[in-house]
């Protein structure tokens, strides 16, 4: 579970923004419950084009990307270039999250054109707001507090590789560290439109009566799923990256789950043994067998969405970027209708961007649940929460979003 996100000096965003899952005072109604804290099932962030909310997805996603697979060649021109002295100045990431139990913060700070870790900080919130350090880090060396394994290990490593995240080299038995790689890896997921590679949670097989149904009520005329048996021999047209890495996922796990590419759908079932399908899809009135790259990416992007719906995992957090895209508005309003029933007492957390005003109603979102994302005149971003607005004359949300009440919307000139 997210409870809050904090970036600077990243993309369009020059200065700190920040970005609260914690509900405002006085609502109750559609909330996750953890202990005595409550936290938000949504946030939705709206803007223009070029507003920067497409890259609020994108820090959140960054930051997953260090922690995971470390610093790239290619993440050195990722700073923001609104002003040209951030080039050699830091640029923050701080997540506040719960994971297997504990609320944690953890931080760092890259200078991202020189591929420099400047600091490095993981903290645990307890129940009583204290904050009980687990480690710090600068250039200058480390700080401990209590921490499970070997600290000397740890900083030889880091030695070795001094611009590598702490948390990305966690030994398994450091419960902590352990624990925030943990979330990262399998509790923030990240879905792009342009995604190549996703894979799905669903048991396609298991649950396919299920996902028939919804794809009915989507209105995408698919009437039936199919499953063709296939060897790895024929996973190897995709190329060698996308290949070794379907192999990668089938080697780490043991439950069933399906590979969503850009032009086909694979399932893997696991009850006697790791066996291989291609899914295939039949419509109605139609007795052919349509490949799933036939698809509109419309189709193919429900396929994404209804995943979370039957399959959710627990205590995680989905991040869409354009939820909208390619889907009728109509369609997308529904899904967040069913989303809202489905999950009402599950503790997963869904966070999208969209332009579309029609979403700004009571029945599909809460007040504090929008956030707006805006291009400054400068050119750089901010985001700010519908909730700093005062809350009169509000029937009508998304009439006055378009009037430009609340900002968010494209500046038109004249011809």
């Amino acid at each position: 579970m997210l409870v809050n996100f904090k970036v600077s000096n990243f993309l369009s965003f020059s200065d700190e923004q920040s970005l609260s899952m914690v509900p405002s005072l006085g609502e109750d109604g559609d909330l996750i419950k953890i202990d005595e804290i409550r936290l938000l099932k949504k946030a939705v962030i709206f803007g223009a084009n070029s507003s920067g909310k497409s890259n609020f997805i994108k820090a959140i996603a960054f930051g997953k990307k260090l922690v995971l697979e470390g610093f790239a060649s290619g993440d050195r021109k990722k700073f923001s270039k609104i002003l040209s002295e951030n080039k050699g100045k830091e640029s923050f990431f701080e997540y506040t999250f719960y994971s297997r139990g504990r609320f944690y913060s953890y931080g760092f700070a890259f200078v991202l054109h020189g591929g420099k870790l400047k600091s490095e900080y993981l903290y645990e919130i307890e129940s009583d707001d204290e904050e009980r350090l687990i480690f710090s880090r600068t250039e200058n060396g480390f700080t401990w507090g209590e921490t499970s394994g070997s600290v000397s290990e740890m900083e030889k490593k880091l030695r070795e590789e001094p611009d590598r995240l702490l948390v990305s080299l966690a030994a398994p038995e450091n419960e902590d560290l352990a624990a925030v790689r943990g979330w990262f890896s399998d509790k923030l997921l990240v879905n792009f439109q342009e995604q190549e590679f996703l894979r799905l949670e669903s048991g396609l097989m298991k649950n396919r009566p299920q996902f028939v149904r919804m794809l009915k009520n989507y209105d995408t005329g698919i009437s039936e799923i199919g499953f063709r048996r296939i060897t790895q021999e024929d996973l190897k047209k995709h190329g060698p990256e996308i290949y070794g890495r379907i192999l990668d996922e089938i080697g780490k796990s043991s439950v069933p789950f399906g590979i969503r590419l850009k032009d086909a759908l694979y399932y893997i079932d696991y009850s006697q043994g790791p066996s291989l399908f291609e899914v295939y899809l039949k419509h109605q009135n139609s007795e052919l067998e349509y490949e799933f790259g036939e698809e509109s990416d419309g189709t193919k992007r429900m396929f994404d969405l209804i995943d979370i719906i039957i399959s959710p995992i627990p205590n995680a957090v989905y991040l869409i970027d354009e939820i909208n895209r390619s889907i009728h508005p109509l369609l997308t309003e529904q899904y967040l209708l069913t989303y809202k029933k489905c999950l009402r007492e599950n503790n997963v957390q869904l966070m999208f961007t969209t332009h579309e005003a029609n979403l700004l109603r009571s029945e599909l979102v809460r007040r504090d649940e929008v956030w707006f994302a805006e291009k400054q005149a400068d050119g750089s971003s901010k985001i700010f929460s519908l909730d700093i607005f005062r809350k009169e004359n509000e029937s009508d949300l998304g009439k006055a979003y378009l009037s430009g009440r609340y900002g968010g919307i494209p500046l038109l000139g004249d011809e």
